[in-house]
């Protein structure tokens, strides 16, 4: 069943007066459920630290696993399975509310006081040291052909040491190894706060790019409390 212009806008008109007239009732309600999360275990991490240290929560999350590919995703938000979908970009469907949450450089992180790397990061420390891979990977972008093909060649040559399905365990691994692995610039600002990594620009003068998108269901854009949810991840991250 799917209702008509006329029941939806009866159901806006109903919910506006409920939040009128019971303001504190229709707030209990919206903070009684938790707000469902699917992303990477490494901004799990991150969003969970802010919530967790946060004076007023505001509403609580709920986090469950990435799906393991873009049909599944967009097919656990359009049944309401989870409410938001943080991750690479899906594609366009007219039932998803789709924002760019982020667009950050590319660098390196590697353990405080590692042993062979210096101040800079260099060609060197990139051939000499093992490399903690993702499995899933992370869609690098660049407008520069000469600096993709450039990437490319570095990525070929990775000493692969470690490969995991967890981002958060690919960081423990960087955090408390001799390994490095490749980091959102944004992301490894705010680890170098909570964990003992450094980061490090790319060698070469080489830059790439990784974008970062939420996802949720149109029939959340009016819902004050989740729009605060919003919000404050926007915040976080």
């Amino acid at each position: 069943m799917k209702p008509n212009t006329l029941a939806t806008e009866l159901s806006q008109r109903y919910q506006g007066m409920m939040q009128d007239y019971f303001p504190e009732e229709s707030m209990s309600s919206s903070l009684s459920r938790a707000f469902t999360i699917s992303t990477y275990s490494l901004l799990e991490f991150m969003l969970a630290l802010e919530w967790g240290n946060s004076v007023q929560k505001g509403a609580e999350l709920s986090f469950v696993p990435t799906e393991v590919n873009d049909t599944r995703r967009l097919a656990a938000l359009r049944n309401k399975e989870v409410d938001i979908d943080i991750g690479s970009r899906l594609p366009v469907d007219s039932a998803i509310v789709q924002m760019k949450l982020f667009s950050s450089d590319v660098g390196i992180i590697a353990r405080k006081g590692h042993p062979t790397i210096s101040d800079r990061f260099t060609t060197a420390d990139w051939h000499e040291n093992g490399h903690v891979l993702w499995s899933r990977g992370m869609h690098f972008i660049s407008d520069d052909i000469e600096q993709t093909r450039n990437f490319r060649n570095l990525f070929d040559q990775q000493n692969k040491v470690w490969t995991s399905s967890s981002t958060l365990n690919v960081t423990l691994l960087c955090a408390y190894s001799d390994a490095i692995t490749r980091m959102p610039v944004r992301l490894g600002h705010k680890l170098e706060s909570v964990l003992p990594v450094t980061l490090f620009n790319l060698p070469d003068n080489l830059q790439m790019t990784y974008e970062c998108y939420l996802h949720y269901h149109h029939s959340l854009s009016n819902d004050q409390i989740f729009q605060q949810v919003i919000a404050k991840i926007q915040q976080t991250l």
